[in-house]
């Protein structure tokens, strides 16, 4: 069995890499936190078949300091370096094979079997297995499915049966489903062959219910609900397939016709607020909203600058489609006390950069909403949060979702954590010029007062 150091500091991105190097290329992983402890080890055990290191743990450059010690040591041991190499050392790529996407696990196992010598068929036909799984509340939105459906029952270490729980085009109460969820289950199977064809049957089903002139306000928030988090999580997991960007879209003007269609912000508000749905798309609806609300306020109730808000909400938080809790954290502060490993508090601090990075993808994505996002916390480059008194000169449309998501914020806070509610203009004044954002606020007030 060969053996693998593995150096990581992030507990869920080691369980990843220890089981699918396991898996797929019967290795024994020996875990390690920083390169003194690697080097003592390879001081016993000089004969390793692999050391797989992340760039920087604790400010320590970790690939550095063991390259030196094989070098000087004469130890032909391959390492894979997990992140950015450092140009303070030149030549290290000559020496050690790189990944750059510290959270790729994928990349980072496929480049580790190959250096064990793991055949690049072998390895395609094990990572191609036969059942793909689907998230249970996928089929919350079907009566039925074009496949077969299936559970997983575990017979023994790494051996499992896949058994039939629903027949192609049989009608399934949803009693049947939610039996599932409340025992714990979180897939459900179906044929490898039928994965990307069935994204696209459940996003068919779910934009024609969108498109169902006659469900009422309070339905059409569960499926625009539903919809919105099947669309984030194939968008995030799969990228652009043109059945996703059709349920974004259907979404995205969902969001808008709820608007038009309820005049008055607060009433639609507390039935979003108030629904049964994730924090996530509750976040999204609502930005979306309180963006159009203040832009009829500024005289600026254009087709196209509603638009351009709904993709802002819909996409600014796809970064945390695994974990919604993140999105609560507003403030670097809250941030700083959150307590997070390290993966996560890099997620959470750039996640409006790489959502922009991810709206830009989109071709007919409106001009524009990539920077939106970029500041709708308070920065130009998508990265952390906005300080006291922040200067920055922001563009209009930045500066209205700006408001839109710290009223949107307080609103959640005050509903989810019993946070005594705050003036708006209060938290503007303790992070941004709101000179700049008078007439912003103004129109904001307006409807608060008028409703």
């Amino acid at each position: 069995m060969a053996q693998v150091i593995v150096v990581e500091d992030n507990q869920t991105m080691l369980d990843l890499l220890t089981l699918n190097l396991k898996t797929f290329a019967s290795a024994d992983v020996i875990p390690r936190e920083n390169a003194a402890e690697v080097i003592d080890l390879l001081s016993l055990l000089p004969s390793v078949d692999l050391i797989i290191a992340k760039n920087y743990i604790k400010n320590q450059n970790v690939p550095h300091a063991i390259v030196d010690f094989l070098i000087d040591n004469r130890l032909d041991i391959p390492v894979i370096i997990v992140g950015d190499v450092q140009e303070d050392y030149p030549g290290i790529e000559e020496i050690a094979t790189t990944v750059s996407d510290t959270k790729d696990w994928e990349e980072i196992v496929k480049t580790a079997c190959k250096s064990l010598g793991v055949s690049e068929e072998s390895l395609t036909k094990k990572m191609s297995p036969d059942f793909v799984p689907v998230p249970t509340r996928y089929f919350l939105s079907l009566e039925s499915t074009f496949c077969d459906v299936y559970i997983r029952i575990k017979k023994g270490p790494g051996d499992y049966q896949f058994v039939k729980r629903i027949h192609q085009g049989e009608k399934y109460p949803m009693d049947v489903v939610n039996k599932y969820i409340n025992q714990g289950l979180k897939h459900f199977y179906i044929a490898k062959e039928y994965e990307e064809n069935f994204t696209n049957f459940v996003s068919n089903q779910l934009v024609e219910k969108l498109n169902d002139k006659s469900i009422k306000l309070d339905e059409k928030i569960d499926i625009m609900a539903e919809g919105y988090s099947i669309a984030l999580q194939e968008i995030y997991k799969m990228g652009f397939t043109s059945a996703t960007v059709q349920l974004a879209e259907s979404i995205v003007h969902s969001m808008i016709d709820t608007f038009k269609v309820n005049p008055e912000m607060s009433p639609l508000l507390f039935k979003i607020i108030n629904s049964k749905t994730g924090y996530l798309y509750r976040h999204a609806h609502m930005c979306s909203i309180v963006s159009s609300e203040i832009l009829k306020n500024m005289g600026r109730d254009k087709k196209e600058l509603h638009e351009t808000m709904a993709y802002a909400a819909f996409f600014k938080d796809i970064a945390f489609v695994e974990n919604e809790e993140l999105a609560k954290i507003s403030t670097f502060n809250a941030l700083e006390e959150s307590e997070l490993d390290e993966f996560s508090w890099d997620l959470v601090f750039n996640h409006a950069q790489e959502a922009a990075n991810i709206v830009r993808k989109l071709e007919d994505a409106p001009l524009d909403v990539d920077t939106i996002i970029k500041n709708h916390h308070g920065t130009t480059n998508g990265r952390g949060f906005a300080t006291e008194n922040n200067k920055t000169d922001f563009p209009k449309l930045s500066l209205i979702f700006i408001v839109a998501v710290e009223f949107t914020n307080e609103l959640l806070a005050f509903k989810e954590l019993g946070r005594k509610p705050r003036p708006i203009v209060d938290i503007l004044k303790e992070k941004y010029d709101v000179s700049k954002m008078k007439d912003i606020i103004h129109a904001l007030e307006k409807t608060i007062k008028n409703s």
